[in-house]
């Protein structure tokens, strides 16, 4: 059940041993180099396949494996409750003391099972990993017999790789990459959960344990650590097992005694980066270095001596994984709790539980109290507990559930591919509150992925705020990036069972953009501290110096990322917004740019209207995150940030910025964050930062629902279109959406607010109180203005009059054609009444001449 990746070796063809009966002698009669070493392994890995495996956990500068021997009773599964110990020799590549004698360890634990009891009882109860050698390229150039010189100590590119680990006292970015062999260690270190360990060199004899430096860097120092006392007590154990430690004589050669046999190490002398200190702070690994020859590499004739001196201590030195308290950490029913926090009350060091919720916890003979916490628990403490110097203790632990947040366990960069994959996933396994769109295309047709999180995704809800987080603008400033996928998977475990994190999604309509350059990120390196590569998009353009700039500098095409940002801004109603990069460790506001027409202008504090409101929302940022606040500046920066905060332009001036554009041509408050002073950590830093951006991201996202807000309508309650909502003294409107809804962020105080609509008359509220609390809501009802009144009614005159005019027109046209048809009629008649015809006087025969025509009320006056 590794976490981590390995390769396990079958061996097709390999040197057999010719029977399990028959024990193998130890091969002290000379050194393994490489090759004989390599050889050997594959041996016993072969002959012993039922309590051995053979892996590499990567390769060295000069590509030789880097073999690690487990031996266990079942070495094909992780058994719970069975801890994990380890041997790393060799770190030092001409110190080979160490390296040969944990060789024979691996042929006599392997040689003695089944046939010695302690050795069986240990295999059966331990996990064990023996590494030979951490620096093979290194012991390929030693010099056997060379007892004090530094021929082969460090890796083939001349590092010392006991000063290449992360060190607790040193702040200060690394101007180079950590070594193969480092970074290999490193991630077996954190990926699995090993108890205690040992780390074997040469060149005195003595046990060392932490700290192995201190913030003075100084030798002669006691450096404590907080199980000062069990770091002692463990090293102890292998000095007063060892033939001649103990006797605390030192060597010769360099005037040294130490009492008992061990010293605290930066007490003998100061080792910032060392790998003792590293398992300590960094894991749940407890580890002391042994010097165990005062020549670093003797003749072969002293190896027996060497063995013989170190055997009985190094079996005794595994023994010491089972002392203290261990046990199990488990739910109401029965299920293991992976990475539950183990605090002993008065001891300032914690320990997580295991894969199968299995925890141990090394401590000396004494009555403690522990307290164990989950994420998701309620904690459970339990006092009394007794431990004793012989047998270890079994302490379960049950806890219940509580709305505690779940946490994300594993940190890791993602590729462009991974990242996809992520969202997807994301997507899929939540689909009642993510939606996952792309706003367009990168430059190279990498798709610009959003996460929308709300609880009625793909809806805008009336009154409902929208925020968004942007990161990876610059390709290789990548922190953002890792924290907003963090973010997502936070947000997305924990709705329904934590019910800050609910609430935030019911009330907001959130959208998170991981990478806006994922062209750049692609060309981007691990460990960059403060470079340039990958910085910009495919077509070498530097993405925050591509936006309209507000006084129209930069007339420029845009870039796909861009346009499709600025089109992504026009579709919905952002109100709050951060921008994430790397370089520095602040909260960065508008203005970004200087009213200089010069776009080269020296830096100069340019003042927005909203300036206490972007200060504010900085602020809020900044005091969430455990170091912002203090101001510090980077190592390579001479600059200051007080309270961790600064006005863009006054740091540095810039044309084109995003953050500007979004202040000035939307209604959006976008702010700009500078999250860590390395531009693109390692993968091993990633918790922590997180950590640290953790609060501070979701406090921020809280501030979109501060200062007013409410709907802008008429008297019908129909939405007021393009009403602007004007605070009185403020030199900033906001535009109303298209169903009236508005919000505007503000810091407590009383204000005036003016909305304004074309047709309409203005609205003024005075007395407008605003708290630090949530958004005040003030609605707007408008009243249409006069002047359109009168258009209205000169409209409805005009259209009345023009009917009249029509309804004339047509009575003349009828009584005009009346008229006609009655005088031609009339003429008929009269024409009868002359010669040569007869006149009639019968009165119904002139009826039923205008029989056509229908006069009975209309006199014939009228007509």
């Amino acid at each position: 059940m590794k976490l981590f990746e390995v390769k396990i070796f079958h061996i097709l063809t390999v040197v057999l041993l010719t029977s399990e009966a028959t024990l193998r002698p130890i091969e002290s009669d000379r050194y393994h180099n490489y090759d004989s070493l390599t050889q050997l392994l594959h041996e016993y890995a072969t002959a012993y396949p039922h309590i051995t495996q053979l892996f590499s956990v990567g390769q060295s500068v000069e590509n030789r494996e880097l073999w690690v021997m487990r031996i266990t009773d079942n070495p094909d599964m992780q058994e719970p409750g069975e801890p994990m110990f380890k041997y790393v020799a060799n770190m030092h590549g001409n110190e080979a003391v160490g390296r040969e004698i944990v060789i024979y360890l691996i042929q006599y634990l392997c040689d003695s099972y089944g046939r010695d009891d302690r050795i069986s009882g240990l295999v059966n109860s331990t996990d064990i990993y023996i590494m030979p050698s951490m620096n093979p390229d290194g012991f390929e150039r030693a010099i056997i017999g060379d007892c004090g010189g530094v021929t082969g100590r460090n890796n083939a590119n001349n590092v010392d790789l006991n000063r290449d680990f992360p060190d607790q006292f040193d702040a200060q970015p690394r101007s180079r990459p950590r070594q193969l062999e480092t970074e290999a260690l490193i991630n077996w270190i954190t990926s699995n959960s090993f108890v205690l360990s040992g780390n074997l060199h040469g060149g005195s004899l003595v046990g060392s344990y932490p700290f192995d430096d201190s913030a003075l860097h100084k030798s002669g120092f006691y450096s404590r650590s907080p199980d000062d006392d069990i770091f002692k007590a463990l090293t102890l154990v292998y000095s007063r097992s060892h033939s001649t430690m103990h006797l605390g004589r030192g060597c010769p050669q360099y005037s040294e005694s130490f009492p008992n046999g061990i010293t605290n190490g930066a007490q003998w002398y100061d080792v910032p980066g060392g790998m003792q200190d590293y398992n300590y702070l960094h894991s749940n690994c407890f580890e002391v270095t042994f010097e165990l020859s005062c020549c670093k590499y003797p003749q072969v004739d002293n190896l027996p001596t060497e063995w013989n001196n170190n055997r009985e201590a190094l079996i005794a030195f595994i023994e010491q994984v089972h002392r203290g308290v261990s046990g199990f950490v488990t739910d109401i029913n029965g299920q293991p709790i992976p990475n539950a926090t183990i605090q002993v009350h008065g001891i300032d060091h914690t320990v997580k539980s295991a894969s199968f919720g299995d925890y141990w916890r090394l401590l000396v003979a004494g009555t403690y109290t522990l307290t164990v916490t989950a994420d998701g628990y309620e904690p459970r403490t339990v006092s009394g507990v007794i431990v004793t110097n012989s047998t270890g203790t079994m302490l379960n632990f049950t806890l219940f559930h509580n709305n505690k947040p779940l946490q994300p366990t594993k940190f890791l960069h993602h590729s462009n591919e991974k990242l996809e994959e992520f969202l997807h996933l994301y997507a899929s396994k939540y689909p009642s509150i993510t939606r996952l769109y792309s706003i367009g295309k990168s430059v190279e047709g990498i798709d610009l992925w959003v996460m929308e999180i709300s609880d009625n995704p793909g809806i805008h809800e009336l009154g409902e705020p929208e925020f968004k987080y942007i990161a990876n603008m610059h390709g290789n400033e990548v922190t953002g990036r890792e924290t907003l996928l963090l973010l997502i998977q936070y947000l997305c475990e924990n709705y329904g069972g934590v019910t800050s994190v609910t609430q935030l999604i019911d009330n907001t309509r959130i959208h998170i953009m991981p990478t806006m350059n994922p062209d750049g990120y692609k060309k981007a390196r691990e460990g960059d501290v403060s470079s340039v590569t990958g910085r910009y998009n495919a077509e070498g353009v530097d993405l925050n110096r591509d936006f309209p700039d507000r006084l129209n500098r930069n007339k420029k095409s845009r870039q796909p990322e861009t346009k499709a940002v600025i089109k992504w801004l026009k579709e919905y109603p952002f109100v709050l917004s951060a921008n994430l990069h790397n370089g520095a460790l602040v909260a960065n506001y508008p203005y970004d740019s200087t009213d200089s027409r010069n776009t080269l202008s020296r830096p100069a504090y340019s003042r927005c209207p909203d300036d206490d409101i972007f200060q504010q929302v900085s602020l809020v940022y900044s005091m969430a995150h455990p170091r912002m606040h203090l101001g510090e500046s980077c190592p390579n920066m001479v600059e200051s940030f007080p309270n961790g905060i600064t006005n863009g332009a006054d740091w540095y001036s810039i044309v084109g910025g995003m953050q500007d554009y979004n202040y000035v041509e939307t209604n959006c408050f976008e702010i700009t964050i500078e999250q860590g002073c390395q531009k693109f950590p390692w993968a091993s830093q990633l918790h922590e930062i997180w950590e640290e951006n953790r609060g501070a991201l979701l406090r921020f996202i809280q501030e979109v629902h501060r200062g007013v807000k409410g709907f802008v309508k008429d008297a019908n309650g129909v939405p007021v279109l393009n009403a602007k909502i004007m605070v009185v003294g403020r030199d900033h409107d906001i535009t109303a959406t298209a169903e009236g809804e508005y919000w505007r962020l503000l810091v407590p105080g009383d204000y005036q607010l003016l909305v304004s609509a074309p047709g309409y008359h203005s609205q003024l509220i005075q007395n407008v109180s605003v708290s630090d609390g949530d958004a005040v809501q003030v609605n707007f009802t408008l009243i249409a203005s006069s002047a359109a009144r009168s258009a209205s009614s000169r409209v409805k005159v005009y259209i009345l009059g023009s009917l009249a005019v029509v309804i004339i027109l047509a009575l003349v046209v009828m009584s005009m054609i009346v008229v006609h048809r009655r005088g031609y009629r009339l003429s008929q008649l009269h024409k009868r009444c002359l010669p040569p015809y007869p006149c009639f006087s019968n009165t119904s025969d002139d009826d039923s001449l205008l029989k056509d025509t229908d006069f009975s009320e209309k006199p014939e006056e009228t007509i």
